[in-house]
């Protein structure tokens, strides 16, 4: 299963703070063959979903699970959001 940090969880909220709609929230998404990127957008009642403070912040699609399932999501010393 993906593991995702206290510290990505919560940029990922602040970034959502604006939107009030509930309905969207980061889902991780194939941009390429190899890469996968973030899409604000809805998530499916299949994808595995992440909270904060009662927030779904992050969605990860059930045919993306076992990719990401040694996985870390983090931010980086640059600040950003990184998969590792």
């Amino acid at each position: 299963m993906l593991s995702v940090t206290a510290p990505a969880l919560e940029q990922l909220h602040s970034s959502l703070l604006s939107s009030d709609d509930k309905s969207k929230c980061f889902r991780i998404v194939p941009k390429d063959e190899a890469t996968l990127t973030l899409e604000f957008m809805e998530f499916e009642d299949s994808d595995t979903t992440y909270e904060m403070q009662g927030r779904t912040v992050l969605a990860l699609p059930e045919i993306l699970a076992p990719y990401c399932k040694d996985k870390n999501l983090d931010v980086n010393s640059d600040g950003k959001l990184e998969l590792a």
